[in-house]
């Protein structure tokens, strides 16, 4: 029954307003509830190393507050510099408000193999919450088990934002350069996207934690340094969903898409089917997440990707065939414009049971930056053919785990 009711957010990929070619892109996606914000040239981090490096920097130089929203949070050896960082701005009387998913504790990365809980913080003032731990009383409501708070975002003092696919893990970060999972994260020195970020951090704190928080606890200076327009795209009912759907049917020429198990409803693909039918080259690089469940999983469903029209990449090796890390980041650029950044992978469950953020931005030259970056990305890749997708279904293909993916992600 919970599965079945939730059928529907997928809808935006096969008609209504991602379709209506009397509307103009942003139109659209302030229908689905797209926020405008205004936007600088971001840094950009690709490795977990570097982004370790610059928060922890940043943490310390933080004055007033400090909003951090992970999916999957722990401390380990390699990350006591960054989470010491954040009690001694608690200690100083910076305001710390932290929010994990509940399913932090069940990491299934390496980090389980260095993981210490974050429980510890609240001893040190850091107000830390977890969104929908998993008990057994929430199995009265099984809604509360399958969303899950995928966001990553931090704020600070109202002018620095970051959003990405980084967990604050040992994987993500920890692990060392050249050892992170390959992903990445964008910092923006912008009142006008923290101000908007704010927002969303303080309706999910509100909907989890008893002690509410108001959105005029945290200060945002004035803006005025935004140069490129951008939409910020929260979950709702059919919210990214939309947002995809309308860049993918507005495409003129190209989508270029980083999608992290992409295991797709019969709409995503039609909404791909339609596209690559009418001449957009639709190009999806990905990794083969090695663990159990998922290699199964996606070369189940591989020969369904394929018959789309879509090129499909794996990207495990580099150029001499070495074994790359985890290809974790999310990315998709449309027509050499358009940027999709944030925590929403193209998959089914992102686009409804669990709470995403996606930032669109309309900036030729961070297409450009990160075109080049793809390119690199994609040296060594391997693309896929429909008799080798075909052969490794049988081979390797496993439907319970492509079941398991298919909602679990």
């Amino acid at each position: 029954m919970l599965l079945a009711s939730c059928a529907s957010f997928t809808d935006a990929f096969i008609g209504g307003v991602s379709y209506d070619d009397t509307l103009t892109l942003e139109e659209k996606l302030e229908y689905y509830g797209a926020e405008y914000v205004s936007v600088p040239y971001p840094e950009t981090f690709f490795d977990g190393t570097k982004w370790l490096e610059r928060i922890t920097g940043l943490i310390d130089s933080a004055e007033d507050y400090i909003l951090i929203s992970t999916f999957l949070g722990s401390s380990s050896d390699a990350l006591e510099g960054m989470y010491d960082a954040l009690i001694a701005a608690a200690e100083r009387g910076v305001d710390v408000y932290f929010i994990i998913d509940g399913i932090s504790s069940y990491d299934m990365t390496e980090t389980r193999n260095h993981m210490t809980q974050l429980y510890f913080l609240r001893d040190y003032g850091i107000n830390l919450i977890e969104y929908s731990p998993l008990s057994a009383t929430r199995l009265l409501n099984p809604s509360e088990l399958v969303i899950r708070d995928h966001r990553k975002l931090f704020v600070i003092d109202g002018e620095l934002a970051a959003i990405g696919g980084m967990n604050m893990n040992f994987i993500s970060m920890g692990a060392g350069e050249g050892k992170t999972q390959r992903d990445s994260m964008y910092l923006f020195r912008s009142p006008d996207l923290s101000r908007a970020l704010i927002n969303e951090f303080v309706d999910i704190w509100n909907s989890t934690s008893v002690d509410e928080i108001s959105y005029d606890d945290f200060p945002v200076p004035e803006d005025g340094n935004g140069v490129y327009d951008a939409y910020l795209i929260n979950m709702g009912s059919d919210s990214i969903a939309g947002m995809y759907a309308s860049l993918i049917a507005s495409a003129e020429h190209s989508v270029l898409l980083f999608p992290y198990l992409p295991v797709l409803d019969s709409n995503m693909e039609k909404c791909l089917s339609t596209a690559s039918g009418r001449g957009v080259d639709i190009t999806m690089v990905m990794p083969i997440d090695l663990r159990g469940y998922a290699a199964g999983g996606i070369y189940y469903f591989l020969p369904d990707l394929l018959a789309t029209g879509v090129t499909v990449y794996s990207s495990t090796e580099d150029e001499e065939g070495n074994a790359l890390p985890l290809l974790h980041e999310k990315l998709m650029i449309v027509d050499d414009r358009y940027v999709v950044i944030g925590s929403s992978n193209f998959n089914y469950r992102s686009m409804g049971l669990s709470h995403e953020l996606a930032l669109v931005i309309d900036s030729r030259e961070l297409a450009e930056e990160l075109e080049n970056h793809a390119v690199d990305v994609m040296k060594g890749a391997h693309m896929f053919t429909m008799d080798e997708a075909v052969r490794l279904k049988k081979e390797e293909g496993n439907f319970f785990s492509y079941l398991f993916m298919y909602y679990g992600g």
